[in-house]
């Protein structure tokens, strides 16, 4: 068994790049999670339209290491813990991915009572996702506010708009240790694919008052 550095053994990147093979041997400028990498360091090579790179040096680049088992005819790939955990939440929002357009709902209601950015995160289309994701960063996944938190919702209506959409308005209770009052929000899902996960996705979310629960994320007042 022994690492890679030797064996001719690529994998795809995560997307395929949409470049055709004729662009092969061309100085390609390769970014990931926006910072600039060296593509002679990687032997990157674009083939068929595909992003192809030796599966050791792109284990190296995340702090791992790749092996190769001639015996067992393996490669065996381990990655730091930060990859571990990027790969755990993935199957995790994959887990969660709504069948159902309330269930949606549900989950970014849940979201919302808890102050778990995450989980709110978890049910927003690809849009929303990218729309909001800074934002939740650097709120470490945390929203709302230590008073008022949202309660139950009531008086529920469900829109058919069409095979697709689906929209919700309801109210929902605002409760404090000396002070209870009311809100209301409106909620459109959308079946589709978000981040490779087909479900229901939440596309847009209107309160009367985002703030009245505290610090909300993706929300924007309902216009009178």
């Amino acid at each position: 068994m022994k690492t890679l550095s030797k064996i001719a053994v690529c994998t795809t990147l995560g997307v395929a790049v949409a470049i055709g093979s004729a662009y092969a041997g061309t100085k390609l400028n390769l970014l990931i999670n926006g910072q600039a990498f060296a593509p002679t360091y990687l032997d990157l090579e674009i083939k068929d339209g595909k992003a192809l790179v030796p599966i050791d040096r792109l284990a190296e680049l995340f702090k791992g290491s790749a092996v190769y088992d001639a015996d067992k005819n393996e490669v065996r790939v381990t990655l730091p813990d930060s990859a571990q955990q990027a790969v755990q939440i993935g199957q995790l929002e994959r887990a969660l991915a709504p069948a159902a357009a309330k269930e949606a709902l549900d989950i970014w209601v849940k979201g919302i009572q808890t102050r778990n950015g995450a989980l709110q995160f978890a049910v927003f289309s690809s849009e929303l996702r990218t729309a909001t994701k800074k934002e939740f960063e650097e709120n470490y996944w945390t929203t709302g506010g230590s008073s008022p938190h949202m309660t139950e919702i009531e008086k529920l209506k469900t829109t058919v708009v069409n095979k697709t959409t689906t929209r919700f308005s309801f109210d929902y209770g605002l409760a404090s240790s000396n002070w209870q009052g009311k809100g209301s929000a409106i909620v459109t899902v959308r079946k589709t694919i978000s981040e490779g996960r087909e479900g229901w996705f939440i596309t847009n979310i209107k309160m009367k008052d985002p703030g009245d629960t505290g610090l909300t994320i993706g929300v924007e007042p309902i216009k009178k």
